[in-house]
């Protein structure tokens, strides 16, 4: 007898099938337990009808009449229709010719088969083949050269600087992009060459899922291909996890920390800092999501492994350590911050005694610590420590040249545009156009420095005496519409400048698109407000403009109540 072909294996085939065929086998199993089941209830419900014809038998040969409906009741069948005793229902001939049952069995596997094939159309489509070597070994971008600015203008008629013409050098085409896949912009490769970290741009819809089961497939290979998947599917889910729900958040942090935990176990000795570095960050993304008192535990528990099993000395550890410290600080006040942050100073010294690529890593996290103390400071103490932190990292842009430094030092300048008078604000916002145009020259962070750039456009035509020509925030916010940018600081800079425009109706869409999306700043409920002002004193006294702005009311005193 021949033998039968083994079953075929579960890894790398859709659970799906396998469940609609184990269902189907179950749902014939139970539908012939059944049948006998119910074979036998009217087998006993046939016999106890033939007891009460009987017992009606006898009552009529004894009185010699039967109540009519009880004789109708038990009326005979018609002729030529033979009873099948054996069927449940020996006495329906049309229940014996249309039987249900069968179709009901088979409903269950049917409609999973169909929601199968549906979802596996909506499925975001890929290609076969992904070289992951292809898309990371250009991940680290080559140091960007500094741009040729215009000449200075003269005294009294300084003008926001065009774009910076390029050197000879940097003509050609820009760096390789970081892209994770093909088609999606909104995710990109940062950081170290070996190790590299997500960057997301914008808040748009991505294919995760898609994603997620291709690094998965591919990190069960061999090679450095498979390790740098194994590497990145932990913080996939991470970047996941800040777009869903708490319950589906928590799952995914959860198997995040097992993959990193596996991942840790796998590396070698002189691979394992990159790893305990990603379970700090995990712990930390998930620390996040709590609050209150189970927040300050749960930072306790993770400060007291500091010495422990998540120990080291490494750049990357320390870095991550840092991060910590400045987050626990931001949920303190007081003598409880200020210790944090001292904390933080400490692990700074550390790191920039490692030396190497450690000291402008270094500059740049003191110059966090000195950003998230202007954050609780009023406008007048902000100035020392805005351009404390702008020194650092001009030292540290000096180092490395990193397109996220430059980022760094606009947005720095960005907010003391805000803070100085109006002379030094043009200045600063001079400095800070000429590095977000560096900046947007790397992929991964375009739409962030475009968000900068839109922002100081208005602050300096906001500038008495100061007004660029053409119209400059028109064309960023076109081309932020273009890029797609979703994220809460795309949409609050193109609400500032639809406000500016007189755009009131416009520039609340744009407030009530970043409350829903997350954003819950300061920044916000002002802009949202004095668009509401505007468009008050615009709108007609009745018809949908005013049935419009009520709602763009009610909403800010939602969004201001929930906050």
């Amino acid at each position: 007898m021949k033998a039968l072909p083994p079953f075929p294996p579960m890894a790398g085939r859709p659970l799906s099938r396998y469940t609609v065929v184990l269902l189907a086998l179950l749902s014939v199993c139970a539908g012939c337990r059944d049948r006998e089941a119910e074979a036998a209830r009217y087998a006993r419900q046939t016999r106890q009808l033939r007891d009460a014809t009987r017992m009606l038998d006898a009552l009529e040969s004894a009185q010699g009449t039967v109540p009519a409906a009880l004789s109708a009741a038990l009326a005979t069948p018609s002729r030529g229709l033979r009873p099948d005793l054996a069927s449940p229902y020996p006495d329906d001939p049309s229940a014996q010719v249309r039987d249900p049952r069968w179709l009901m069995l088979a409903l269950p596997p049917a409609v999973l088969l169909l929601f199968h094939r549906f979802r596996r159309r909506r499925r975001t489509t890929m290609p076969d083949k992904v070289s992951l070597a292809s898309l990371f070994a250009d991940s680290v971008p080559p140091p960007v050269p500094r741009p040729a600015t215009r000449a200075a203008a003269a005294p009294g008629k300084a003008d926001v600087p065009a774009e910076p013409v390029a050197s000879p050098e940097a003509s050609g085409p820009p760096p390789a992009d970081a892209r994770l896949f093909e088609g999606h912009a909104s995710m990109h490769l940062v950081g170290d060459a070996r190790y590299p970290e997500l960057h997301r741009a914008g808040d748009a819809p991505l294919p995760f899922d898609t994603w997620r089961d291709r690094l998965a497939t591919r990190s069960i290979d061999d090679g450095p291909e498979a390790t740098l998947a194994a590497w990145l599917l932990p913080a996939l889910l991470v970047v996941q996890a800040r777009s869903v729900n708490r319950r589906h958040a928590e799952e995914l942090l959860d198997e995040a920390e097992a993959l990193a935990s596996t991942g840790l176990a796998r590396a070698p000795d002189d691979a394992r800092a990159p790893w305990i570095a990603r379970l700090i960050r995990i712990e930390l993304a998930r620390i996040e999501r709590q609050a209150g008192a189970t927040r300050l535990f749960a930072l306790r528990a993770l400060q007291s492994r500091r010495d422990t099993d998540l120990a080291g000395e490494a750049p990357c550890l320390l870095d991550a350590w840092i991060d910590v410290q400045l987050a626990w600080a931001g949920w303190l006040l007081g003598e409880g911050a200020q210790a944090r942050y001292a904390e933080a100073e400490a692990l700074c010294d550390r790191l920039a005694a490692l030396g190497g690529d450690a000291i402008a890593l270094a500059l740049k996290k003191r110059a966090a610590v000195a950003l998230r103390q202007a954050d609780t400071r009023r406008a007048p103490d902000q100035l020392p420590l805005l351009e404390a932190a702008q020194a650092l990292l001009g030292d540290a842009f000096a180092l490395d040249d990193d397109a996220h430094t430059a980022l760094l030092i606009a947005r720095t300048a960005h907010r003391l545009a805000l803070t100085l008078p109006a002379d030094a604000a043009a200045d600063a916002c001079s400095h800070a156009l000429v590095h977000a145009f560096i900046a947007e020259r790397h992929p991964a962070w375009r739409v962030d420095a475009l968000e900068c750039r839109l922002a100081v456009q208005l602050i300096y035509e906001g500038l008495p005496g100061r007004r660029a020509e053409g119209d400059m925030a028109a064309s960023l916010e076109r081309e932020l519409v273009a890029l797609s940018a979703e994220s809460h600081g795309a949409r609050l800079a193109m609400a500032a400048a639809r406000l500016r425009e007189g755009d009131f109706a416009g520039a609340c869409a744009l407030c009530d698109a970043a409350w829903r999306a997350g954003a819950n700043d300061a920044r916000l409920f002002v802009l949202w407000r004095d668009a509401c002002r505007g468009w008050g004193a615009t709108a007609s006294a009745s018809g949908r403009d005013r049935e419009a702005l009520s709602h763009a009311i009610r909403q800010l005193a939602v969004a201001r109540s929930t906050t």
